[in-house]
């Protein structure tokens, strides 16, 4: 263990370090830390529905008083402790003849033109209910509300988003069931061949009655996308969210915040875990490249932090404690995964005195006294990158598991949290879900499949960033968890997870 005289050298140095490197989340998004959006539509449209959906959203006490009042001010921001990474803006809805709702509506947008980025309005989703007895999907108060996007030459993106789709579904379920049944089949094979076929039918009534409505001329063309959802249908919300990303593509920073602020899109977690890696891997290579060795660790670990940060806000998980970004996280990371990989066994497991048991408990210690836990940890640490040779591959190695494993590991909480109503995490789920994945063939793969792609001999296939990582994003997709397979409630000793 390195005595207490090296601490102030190594603190004073990454105190530098900090100054100097920003992470690629901060760069890029300007000082933004959420994803504004204004859901329009009339009462009982699924506005709330979609975004408790989409964006694990549920109102603090405060704002629950605010988005049921009928005097609501559409200025005030709407926020929640379970999702921080985003700012909602409602309405009244736009029924004919609603003018001065209109009004409140079109000048909210417009003031938000001419501020910072943080405060701007970056994108609208504009409710519209299918309608399933002939009414009509637009009124009055909606081709005027187009009309003034178009007069005002509105830049933020327009979704029409056609909502409940699985009433108009169940009408023709129950539509066709009644014709086979006219034709002479028995009930239940009748309601069976209709729940086959409601599908395709409800999609042309769709088409007919909503889509050719939006595209025609009765409809002013202010809006850039549409899509039908419901609640009732997961794949519907990922669609929503795919086609809402698609309407940001000229925003590096508007599309990290929005995978950041929605939670019901998985891939797009993982798609941007790696991108903010990408980013930073030109970062750590320089790190393996300065001659003086002090300095060369320093310079590493920094990095390996700044990649950290950004791959947990990218996942958004509600971490009440902070524990995710906590030093002692990181530590675990780099204990549990970076370890393994500079000294690994030939089939890619680490040596017995790095088992997770031992680090296990060691964490538990670090729930008592976590100063001196990370000093101890950080210390050992720093010995085994000193052991470490201060090439190009080693580091590129240890800069591709990090970013693979920390990114799986997020997964693994994800679906940890996702399962429960109450999604804030504690500190025995986090150790659950890292050292479950820890214990995986899919780790262990990983990191095989790493030292097979960049060998000490690969130094110019290392400074190869773009293959680097793509190989990063097809090693992940490899390795990815079926959640339903993976966790079982952890068993709990000393108030750790074993």
């Amino acid at each position: 263990m390195h005595t207490s005289s090296s601490s102030p050298s190594l603190l004073a140095n990454s105190d530098a370090d900090d100054e100097q490197l920003r992470s690629y989340f901060d760069d890029t998004t300007k000082g933004c830390d959420v994803f504004r959006i204004l859901p329009i539509g009339k009462v009982g449209s699924g506005k709330s529905t979609l975004v408790s959906e989409v964006f694990d959203f549920e109102l603090d006490e405060s704002s629950v008083q605010h988005y049921t009042c009928s005097d609501h001010d559409i200025n005030r921001e709407i926020l929640s402790q379970n999702n921080k990474s985003l700012s909602l803006h409602d309405s009244k809805g736009l029924e004919s003849g609603s003018a001065e709702n209109l009004k409140t509506i079109t000048d909210f947008i417009q003031d938000r033109k001419g501020r910072p980025f943080s405060e701007q309005l970056h994108a609208i989703w504009y409710c519209v209910e299918i309608p399933i007895a002939g009414q009509r999907p637009f009124e009055g108060g909606d081709i005027a509300f187009f009309n003034s996007l178009i007069e005002s030459n509105n830049k933020v993106p327009v979704i029409v988003v056609f909502t409940k789709i699985d009433r108009l579904q169940f009408r023709e379920q129950k539509r066709l069931k009644k014709i086979y049944i006219d034709r002479g089949m028995e009930a239940k094979p009748a309601l069976a061949q209709a729940k086959t076929d409601c599908a395709t039918e409800a999609a042309a009534a769709y088409q007919k009655s909503c889509v050719d409505v939006l595209q025609s001329d009765l409809i002013p063309a202010a809006w850039m996308k549409h899509c039908a959802v419901s609640n009732k249908h997961p794949d519907s919300i990922v669609q929503l969210i795919e086609v809402t990303k698609s309407t940001l593509v000229k925003s590096d920073a508007l599309n990290i915040l929005w995978a950041s602020a929605q939670m019901a899109d998985v891939d797009l977690k993982i798609e941007m875990s790696i991108k903010a890696g990408k980013n930073m891997y030109w970062q750590g290579l320089g790190a393996a490249m300065i001659p003086l060795k002090g300095l060369c660790r320093v310079t590493l670990l920094t990095v390996l932090s700044r990649i950290h940060s950004d791959i947990v806000r990218v996942w958004n998980i509600n971490d009440p404690d902070k524990i995710l970004v906590g030093a002692n996280m990181r530590v675990m990371i780099r204990m549990l995964f970076v370890e393994p990989i500079m000294s690994p066994t030939l089939d890619g497991n680490p040596d017995p005195d790095s088992e997770a048991s031992h680090i296990i408990k060691n964490l538990a210690q670090v729930a008592i006294n976590p100063a001196g836990a990370v000093t101890s940890a950080v210390s050992e640490l720093l010995k085994s990158i000193d052991n470490m040779a201060a090439t190009t591959p080693a580091t590129a190695r240890v800069l591709m598991a990090y970013i693979s494993d920390l990114t799986l590991g997020m997964e693994s909480l994800y679906w940890l949290a996702r399962a429960r109503k109450d999604k804030a995490i504690n500190r025995q789920e986090v150790v659950h879900a890292f050292t479950t994945y820890r214990a995986s063939t899919q780790r262990r793969d990983v990191h095989m499949q790493i030292r097979d792609y960049i060998g000490d001999e690969n130094i110019m296939r290392s400074f190869s960033r773009d293959k680097a990582l793509t190989k990063v994003a097809a090693i992940v997709d490899q390795a990815r968890f079926n959640p339903t397979e993976v966790f079982e409630p952890p068993q709990v000793q000393h108030g750790f997870a074993v």
